[in-house]
């Protein structure tokens, strides 16, 4: 369907220079942009749910919740500056 818009200059300008990159039409861009803001799943199917691999090793099995990995970033992080 046709259909006229009005871009901000910056905004049509960095549209078109993504659609450059990824050698598509700016349309292209605005459809992708307008799904993302929508919602909308693309055509096309679906991506295959994400599916944590599982790896099978010697040990025990440590179950580390998201924030003793900031914890152990941090303390990471410091020991390194330490030097």
């Amino acid at each position: 369907m046709r259909t006229t818009l009005i871009i901000n200059d910056e905004l049509l300008k960095a549209a078109k220079h993504r659609a450059a990159e990824r050698k598509c039409s700016v349309s292209a861009i605005v459809n992708e942009a307008l799904r993302t803001t929508l919602g909308e799943k693309r055509s096309g199917g679906d991506a295959p749910q994400f599916q944590m691999p599982k790896y099978r090793g010697t040990g025990d099995v440590i179950d580390t919740p998201p924030a003793a990995f900031d914890a152990l970033v941090s303390q990471d992080e410091l020991e390194t500056l330490r030097g």
